[in-house]
């Protein structure tokens, strides 16, 4: 019978979606494909939206990765997976906002 540690399981769990976000997010900001983006406005540059936006998701993928490796090598730290939280709700909004133009100077 195989058993598998809890922290194990969720760590793996937490490493597939960091890399579900880092997909998209890297063909967001690397590969110049910012009308992948949900929340993308066609009025904002698309280089604006994959250098900011794109960027804002590789990290999301990747804090969410390290978190991963961080609960199969040390276990469940409740303070560390709210600050998990927080920060993607955070991230998630920043890209939200730079797809929509957030932060250009549009008075030109």
């Amino acid at each position: 019978m195989l058993e598998f540690d809890f922290n194990f399981l969720m760590g793996v769990f937490w490493i597939v979606c960091g890399l579900a976000i880092l997909g998209p997010a890297l063909l967001i900001s690397l590969g110049g494909r910012a009308d992948l983006h949900v929340h993308y406005d066609d009025g904002v540059d698309p280089a604006y939206v994959s250098r900011w936006g794109g960027s804002t998701a590789v990290l999301m993928g990747l804090v969410t990765i390290g978190y991963g490796f961080y609960q199969i090598y040390w276990g469940y730290e409740p303070m560390l997976f709210g600050g998990l939280l927080v920060a993607l709700l955070v991230l998630s909004q920043l890209t939200k906002r730079f797809a929509q133009g957030w932060g250009t100077d549009t008075s030109e």
